[in-house]
């Protein structure tokens, strides 16, 4: 009977869950993690995490993902590794049940995503081992993640950590998944919220787009967007000393790094460009019309 009761609860939580998701819509938010507020020790912390989460993924992969049950499978305490051409048993000390549960999930969610394309028609190859893994779903706000007081977030057995970029999200969103992202050595936090869903106004029937080389973009209405982002002084800088440091040293690693992150810079001005000219066109236009233009030649 307590059994019945507890999933009768649970069935009128989700219930209520979906009622409220159709007034709502889902918007991320990205936090970034302020490096120069974490002890060395969590930033050893986090790169193992990171590290397991590769261990663990290589190990579900070995084994068979459609094998695994995420709510059940998820108490593996040791892993074999492959170092050379033998294999290594590894402890999971970081990555929490919930992180592991993730990552079942995620790559069963990309197995049945890859038996649908192949439905189709699509030519799809089977998922290979990973080199790495640069994200890990945090799945529930509360448990494997939550927000504090004065900009900090505290992530399920690491600790805190200040971020910055929580003034985005807005009093009334309601908080849900999150992915913990580990770009070119900085962490980010991509944080899902539902927000009511805003009154939209009405819009024009249509406009019409012109691509070219002076002006990219040409509206109907005789608005002209230039959106070339020119190589900034310092990649260029970077490239000419990366070109000259000495190969598989030290020094080339730095500078490679320091150009990922420079690429990461010159890549999020050409996203806002995008974000901003999409946002106009969608909130104003219910039509949109371009030339079929031959892109690639």
């Amino acid at each position: 009977m307590p059994n019945l009761e507890k999933n009768s609860k649970i069935r009128e939580k989700r219930k209520q869950t979906l009622l409220r998701r159709r007034t709502q819509e889902a918007k991320t938010f990205e936090l970034k993690l302020d490096k120069s507020k974490i002890s060395k020790t969590k930033l050893a912390i986090l790169n193992r995490l990171f590290l397991e989460a590769k261990w663990f993924t290589n190990y579900i992969i070995a084994n068979g993902i459609l094998n695994f049950k995420p709510h059940a499978d998820y108490k593996v305490k040791t892993v074999h590794v492959k170092v050379g051409d033998a294999f290594q048993e590894r402890e999971i000390q970081v990555l929490s049940s919930q992180m592991k549960q993730a990552l079942i999930k995620r790559l069963q969610d990309n197995v049945r995503g890859l038996a649908e394309l192949k439905k189709k028609g699509v030519k799809v190859g089977k998922i290979k081992f990973v080199k790495a893994v640069h994200s890990i779903p945090l799945m529930q706000y509360g448990v494997t993640y939550w927000v504090k007081k004065d900009n900090k977030i505290h992530i399920q057995g690491i600790g805190n950590f200040k971020v910055s970029g929580l003034d985005q999200i807005p009093e009334n969103a309601e908080l849900s998944s999150a992915n913990l992202v580990e770009r070119n050595g900085d962490y980010y936090l991509y944080v899902t919220c539902f927000l009511p869903k805003e009154d939209k106004h009405e819009k024009e029937k249509a406009i019409s787009i012109d691509l070219g080389v002076k002006n990219q973009i040409t509206f109907s209405n005789g608005v002209k967007i230039q959106y070339l982002v020119p190589m900034s002084k310092r990649l260029r800088r970077l490239y000419h000393f990366f070109s000259r440091a000495k190969p598989g040293s030290r020094n080339k690693e730095k500078l490679l790094l320091k150009i990922k992150r420079e690429f990461d810079k010159q890549n999020d001005k050409k996203r806002d460009i995008i974000n901003k000219v999409v946002h106009f066109l969608t909130t104003n236009y219910s039509h949109v019309v371009f030339q079929d233009d031959d892109i690639h030649s």
